[in-house]
């Protein structure tokens, strides 16, 4: 079903196609249009910073570590796997700390000013959202910019919905829109097939009707942001010809669930913190999330032409985490790619439940793990490879987290040579300096673990976002959220694990909608049944005295999976949790 083109283009004639050839990953490819980008000495020497420090915290972990385990002139297979992996996790934790101290220092880059003025698209990607809510709010968004600035706006809403009562609904909504805004630019396609999913869609349109515009900006279908945003982001463009796009740092909705809000709470107090230090440190070789970013139509077209990967999917197939891909093919043919954290009022939603989040995490999973077959890409900026690493890391570093867990079970069964809890689980019985040193590297540890989370508090109450009256709420979030979270961690694991074997095993999980509403406890036993039952297990190991201590935090975790999900499935306003949060600016 398509609307016919007086309806699919307002006020104007349909322009001519727009180009946007498949890349070939296997060669370099420059685009000849692209200016070119100057060097920062001030953002190589934060990066070579950021990446240098954690090798060397790590290498230094692992050295202290292989001297505690050969402290009885033997050191096991067991032993060396176990310092391995843990300096490899290790790695990415102390990065995560380093870049969350950064963010400390950050501060916004100015735009020069600029008179061109750009023609700007709103792409409203849909598939089967609620209709009325989600074109209200890119309409209310195009309402607000009209006649602002030096830019001109206009709305495509791209429907990719597949039920016909959807796909009616939309249509409805989009009408409705028009009539109540006749002045304003709005129009709605709907593909008869969804070729590509997302990426597809929004391909098909530049193809079609990206010529007649200067940019876009892509929303997804929970997005909201705010006008003066839009304007900075705009103005940014316009005023540095070598962008290819420009990218905010989305905080979530605090939605109307105990998890969506605790999710909002860690977005906006430790998320924001993070982000302005990738910002910092990635200068023009940022990274895309995939919506409430503005981009450069004819450099997208030019250089972002995503083809499908040799072979069958889940490995091979249609790019499922496009948006990684198409910043660093935009990089690789001399675009830049920049994170704009000052670009403030950006938000997204989350899932309403745990096991809406899981599912759409194993979709991410699968997507993100392609990425690993796209590392060697000619031309490729050393910077984009390492975003590539580092998103299929979020997934991989779940089964290096278990491996890890598995192997500290390992060294001192059958011998005790340094097992902590062979004589008694409470008294380490190493000598003094060694019990010291081992002390000393698991505090260690635990310190950069948490550190993201402490240093965004630090920046949150610096930027005196919270009146002293309200201090003591923020500190009982702020700790419900670290006990929840370390509840919920086990269980994350276990699920991210199972994506990354089903992706290995070569089950394809392909595009699903977002799962909405609360589920029943049967729902919740079967979806949890894997996780609660390695809990039963480990429980039972552990009160047989055959699992050490250490891990009782994971096994409580894996045994209050289900509740934990019912508990956090609930509405905020039944126990009056209520969020410290700025309201965004729609």
């Amino acid at each position: 079903m398509t609307f016919p083109a007086r309806d699919l283009v307002a006020a104007e004639a349909l322009p001519s196609p727009l180009a946007m050839p498949d890349q070939d990953l296997r060669a370099r490819f420059r685009d000849p249009a692209a200016p070119g980008l100057r060097r920062k000495g001030r953002v190589l020497a934060m990066r070579a910073a950021v990446l240098l420090l954690p090798m060397c915290v790590t290498a230094e972990l692992s050295r202290l570590s292989l001297g505690w385990f050969a402290l009885d002139g033997r050191l096991t297979l067991a032993e060396a796997a176990l310092v391995g992996i843990t300096g490899f996790v290790f790695f990415w934790v102390v990065l995560s700390a380093v870049t969350a101290c950064l963010g400390l220092f950050w501060r916004p880059a100015s735009v020069l000013p600029t008179g061109r003025g750009l023609k700007v698209v709103i792409l409203l990607p849909m598939y089967g959202e609620p209709a009325v809510e989600t074109v209200d709010h890119a309409v209310q968004l195009l309402a607000g910019l009209a006649a602002q600035g030096t830019h001109r706006f206009a709305l495509r809403v791209l429907s990719d919905t597949r039920a016909p009562d959807a796909v009616a609904r939309e249509q409805t909504a989009v009408a409705a829109a028009r009539r109540r805004h006749p002045g304003l630019d709005i129009a709605w396609r709907h593909r008869t097939k969804n070729n590509d999913y997302k990426s597809g869609n929004i391909r098909d349109w530049v193809q079609s009707e990206g010529l007649a515009f200067d940019a876009m900006l892509i929303l997804d279908a929970d997005s909201i942001m705010g006008r003066d945003t839009v304007l900075q982001m705009a103005d940014a463009l316009a005023g540095d010809p070598s962008l290819g796009l420009v990218q905010t740092v989305p905080r979530v909705l605090p939605g109307r669930t105990i998890w969506q809000g605790l999710q909002s709470f860690a977005s906006e107090i430790y998320g924001t913190n993070m982000g302005r230090g990738f910002a910092a440190w990635t200068g023009n070789e940022g990274n895309f999330l995939g919506h409430n970013a503005i981009v450069r139509i004819c450099a997208f077209a030019a250089c972002a032409g995503l083809p499908h990967l040799p072979g069958r999917a889940p490995r091979g197939g249609v790019i499922l985490s496009h948006d990684f891909v198409e910043a660093a093919l935009l990089r690789r043919a001399g675009w830049g790619v920049r994170m704009m954290p000052e670009a403030a009022d950006s938000f997204e939603d989350t899932p309403e439940t745990l096991i809406g989040y899981l599912r759409r995490d194993r979709r991410w999973c699968q997507g993100n793990l392609q990425h690993l077959r796209l590392l060697a890409v000619p031309g490729l900026h050393p910077l984009s490879r390492f975003h590539l690493l580092q998103g299929a890391m979020a997934y991989l570093a779940s089964v290096w987290w278990l491996a890890l867990l598995i192997l500290w079970s390992v060294p001192g069964q059958g011998g005790g040579t340094h097992d902590p809890f062979a004589a008694n689980p409470l008294m380490p019985s190493w000598p003094v300096l060694p019990a010291f040193t081992q002390s000393a590297i698991a505090g260690f540890v635990l310190l950069m673990l948490v550190a993201p989370k402490l240093l965004g508090l630090i920046a949150y109450l610096r930027d005196g976002r919270v009146p002293l009256a309200a201090t003591p709420r923020l500190a009982g979030l702020v700790l419900a959220e670290m006990v929840l979270s370390a509840l919920l961690a086990p269980a994350l694991m276990v699920h991210q694990v199972r994506a990354v074997l089903r992706t290995a095993w070569g089950l394809d999980g392909g595009w699903m909608p977002h799962v909405t509403g609360a589920s029943d406890l049967r729902t919740l036993v079967r979806f949890h049944a894997v996780e609660t039952g390695l809990g039963a297990a480990l429980l039972a190991l552990m009160l047989a005295g055959h699992l050490s201590l250490w891990l009782a935090p994971v096994v409580i975790g894996l045994c209050l999976t289900v509740p934990l999900a019912a508990f956090v499935q609930m509405p905020r306003r039944r126990l009056g949790l209520r969020l410290l949060r700025r309201k965004p600016v729609t």
